[in-house]
């Protein structure tokens, strides 16, 4: 059988099919729903439930760190990643599925045994997308695989707007939920793990079905000496490109900065205002709206200024919005109806400023790494700003949990994400700029 990519046609329409998977355990899970619902209601609030969030979240993060390198070297050195990315799915939709038992009142034990659920969907579906992205160079050529990347992104936020909006038709409005749910005992919050685990299921399915196979090694793995091997070669290359090299701890920085925003930036609404399921659905949708509409946007002004200028607009962006969020204080009137009072209306409003600066940020990054990583080598260099954002995606979780639980005060916490995404910008000013690159390339063309 021929595994030339052009030989099938729905191939890479099945890979970017299974965006949606992967997103839906962000928007749903750890970012607008799940995650709002475990620290305020599951584990009671304030300040002790957000660290107590984080340190599990930093912990589903080191785990990533250590096995994401040894996962994907194996899977590149045996082959047939089809058979990591079935177990990584299934590891987390049941997971997801379990989620289901976080009902109110659970006892000590019941706790640990969700954290250590928690930590095994964010282990499988991280290692999931490790495996997932090493199929792509097998789906186009060097000219191709950035824009099915981007579709894939693209095609992400479109389904996590609709599943948002699904999710309130279905279980947020009129008196009785679909599937008949008591909101009393949470069931229409508790759903969202069940939910995610189908979507997982199957959008995984035309992945398996329609992508081109990969071979399978019959080799000898010395484990230790491969990871060795891939850090190894990671430090070489970034002590031989110094420039890239900054740019790539730069991304690292002010990405971990946005993670931190996304995870812990409901959690943190949910706790000033109240918020219950509707609301942060609502949230959610502002922010990956205008997280879409800034992609489209800052890509058109990528084209015209460089990616770097459209990196540094962003993260301004993202530090005046961020800093304008955490000023709010909780509203001194109360009211009863959808978003009654005018400090949650404008604390709304700055959420869409805040999702203007996510999307051009992730955009430009990849574009910024296209366009200087030396010809030849942009894949490697891919690699190499992959292993180091798992290496430190659990630093702003861990200093959240630990900033809160010093401070007492959620407030404080959430401070850290303005200013790692500040620590990025400051060291982005100093990473070379690759407008000349831009305008050469116009020239050429």
């Amino acid at each position: 059988m021929t595994t030339d990519p052009r030989t099938y046609p729905f191939a890479r329409a099945s890979w970017v099919a299974f965006a949606p998977g992967i997103e839906s355990v962000n928007v749903l899970l750890l970012y607008f729903i799940f995650a709002p619902y475990m620290v305020q209601v599951v584990l009671g609030g304030g300040s002790n439930a957000q660290a107590t969030w984080g340190v599990v979240t930093a912990i589903g993060g080191i785990s990533v760190a250590l096995l994401g390198p040894i996962v994907g070297t194996i899977a590149d050195t045996v082959g047939g990643q089809k058979r990591f990315l079935i177990g990584f799915v299934s590891l987390a939709a049941a997971a997801s599925a379990a989620l289901w038992f976080a009902s109110p009142g659970i006892p000590l034990e019941g706790l640990v045994a969700l954290s250590i659920v928690a930590i095994l969907l964010m282990i499988g579906v991280e290692l999931a997308g490790v495996t997932y992205s090493s199929l792509l160079p097998n789906l186009g050529t060097a000219a191709t695989i950035g824009r099915l990347s981007g579709n894939a992104i693209g095609f992400g936020i479109i389904w996590g707007l609709v599943l948002l909006g699904g999710y309130i038709a279905a279980f947020m409005i009129g008196d009785t939920p679909f599937l008949g749910l008591d909101r009393d005992a949470q069931e229409h919050n508790r759903i969202a793990g069940p939910i995610v685990a189908v979507v997982l299921l199957v959008f995984l399915q035309p992945l398996l079905w329609f992508t081109p196979p990969t071979p399978i090694n019959r080799v000898c793995l010395p484990i230790g000496r491969i990871v060795r091997g891939v850090v190894k070669d990671a430090y070489h290359s970034m002590r031989q490109e110094p420039a890239i090299a900054r740019f790539v701890i730069a991304r690292v920085i002010y990405q971990d900065g946005i993670g931190v925003a996304l995870t812990f930036g409901s959690i943190y609404a949910a706790g000033l205002f109240g918020w219950e399921t509707l609301e942060l659905a609502v949230f959610g949708i502002c922010v990956l709206g205008s997280a879409a509409i800034g992609a489209t946007i800052g890509g058109q002004i990528d084209d015209r200024i460089g990616a770097k200028n459209t990196i540094l607009i962003a993260l301004g962006i993202l530090l005046i919005g961020m800093t304008a969020l955490l000023a709010f204080e909780a509203p001194a009137e109360t009211g009863t109806g959808f978003l009654s009072t005018p400090t949650e209306r404008i604390f709304i409003g700055v959420a869409l400023l805040l999702g203007l600066g996510i999307g051009p940020a992730g955009g430009s990054g990849r574009t910024m790494m296209a366009r200087i990583a030396p010809e030849g080598q942009a894949g490697k260099w891919f690699g190499i700003m992959a292993l180091t954002g798992n290496a430190v995606a659990f630093t702003g979780p861990a200093l959240v949990a630990l900033v809160t639980y010093l401070t007492e005060s959620e407030r404080t916490g959430m401070m850290v994400a303005p200013v790692i995404i500040g620590l990025g910008a400051l060291i982005m000013i100093t990473v070379k700029s690759d407008r000349p690159l831009l305008t050469c390339n116009a020239v050429t063309a």
